[in-house]
């Protein structure tokens, strides 16, 4: 995908209760395209790079109203989605959320703000019932509890403690192996086999002719000029020190060497979905349905592995949760020792990227899920002295060759 030209300037000079107020307005305004009428509820769900919102109304089925960010979103990369979407929806028993057309069959329309000079790509999706799933273990939201209660203190007191808690959780967590139970391996699996079933689809498609698409590859995670966070850098000395921006250097160049050899081959690289944490997951009973593929593009099948346990790098079972992912993936698709092992570059890849989109999304999202619930600057720092910490491990592990094999436990250096 293209770099695009950074569109939204009188936005981004407004207020953030100011954005919201124009984002439902921009959401007020297309619901009557898709026959809603004027008293329809528009109901803010979440607001991170798109704003989604739930439509109601008496005697109208529910939907989901995706308003997009100016950056990226252009008709061809969203009808490119789109297009995506509906070939997984023909050709496989997934239950994704489907796009809904409008009064006039558009499944995109465009919305026009003149005094923002804006034109913002509105789309429709059926309502899924259900809940994000949530394993045993999960500790995420101990977090934003501790938090809640220390959100009065200074942040010159708070900040440093996080980052102290960061260096705390990565050294004691191996010896808090907590342990997956049935449920959790039985979830895992069921995650492994949707991106192996999504990935055997990936190898046969043919694009439509007006494909775009961003690129999951090395340039799109840590391009200096533009990426896929919006150009965004790690090396940020507000909330990294310069040995651990030096270590994420490290890491960084031994990420690029490594992936040079793994290639892009068609097996191991192609459409992916790029975001598949349970928080873009919903379950209802045994179903399990797929959101989000507003992220999908070109990448390193492995790469969906890896974005699977986002926000969970930490945990003393990691490498149980991959085995289990990876058991259920390799049920529908055969990898290959080298795919196994290079997981953990993705994962640390995908933890990298995700501290770009951090920095990037600190004080513009609203309370959601994963990265976007109660993103504050402890949540930041914390995210960032981590990150550092396990940028040295994976250094530790796989900086020689010939300490990696396909059966070594990355338990070792967790």
């Amino acid at each position: 995908m293209e770099k695009l030209e950074i569109r939204n300037g009188k936005f981004k000079n407004l207020s953030f209760k100011e954005q919201i107020v124009h984002l439902q307005s921009v959401a007020n305004r297309a619901k009557i395209l898709w026959g809603y009428p004027e008293d329809a509820n528009a109901t803010l769900l979440n607001f991170t790079e798109n704003a989604t919102f739930k439509l109601t109304s008496k005697g109208m089925p529910t939907m989901v109203m995706r308003v997009h960010r100016l950056d990226f979103a252009t008709i061809k990369s969203i009808k490119t989605e789109l297009t995506w979407l509906e070939y997984l929806s023909d050709n496989t028993n997934l239950s994704l959320d489907t796009p809904q057309p409008s009064l006039k069959n558009n499944y995109v329309e465009e919305i026009v703000t003149s005094e923002l000079e804006e034109k913002r790509f509105v789309d429709c999706f059926s309502y899924q019932k259900g809940k994000s799933p949530v394993d045993s273990s999960d500790g995420n939201d101990d977090i934003g509890n501790l938090i809640a209660k220390i959100e009065k203190i200074p942040l010159k007191i708070t900040v440093p403690v996080f980052r102290f808690a960061a260096v705390l959780q990565q050294a004691t967590c191996k010896w808090k192996k907590t342990g997956l139970s049935i449920e959790d391996r039985a979830l895992y699996q069921k995650i492994g086999k949707i991106a192996a079933t999504m990935h055997k689809l990936a190898i046969q498609w043919k694009e439509p002719s007006f494909y775009d698409r961003m690129e999951w590859d090395f340039k799109g995670t840590f391009g200096k000029e533009w990426n896929n966070f919006y150009g965004v850098s790690y090396r940020n000395r507000d909330w990294l020190s310069e040995s651990d921006i030096e270590s994420i250097d490290a890491s960084v160049e031994l990420m690029k060497k490594r992936l040079e050899i793994y290639g892009k081959g068609k097996e191991r690289y192609g459409m992916i979905h790029s975001d598949l944490r349970t928080a873009n997951l919903l379950q209802d009973g045994d179903q399990l349905t797929v959101l989000d593929f507003d992220d999908c593009g070109k990448g390193w099948y492995m790469y969906d592995i890896a974005s699977s346990v986002a926000l969970m790098e930490h945990r003393g079972d990691l490498s149980e949760v991959v085995n289990e992912l990876l058991k259920g993936y390799e049920s529908i698709r055969t990898i290959e020792n080298e795919d196994r092992r290079e997981v953990w570059t993705f994962i640390m890849m995908r933890r990298i990227g995700m501290l770009q989109s951090l920095l990037y999304r600190l004080g513009a999202v609203i309370p959601g899920s994963g990265e976007a619930a109660e993103l504050t600057p402890e949540v930041l720092a914390f995210f960032a002295k981590g990150t550092a910490i396990l940028s040295r491990k994976y250094l530790m592990e796989f900086s020689q060759e010939e300490n990696i094999n396909s059966t070594r436990d990355y338990q070792t250096i967790n």
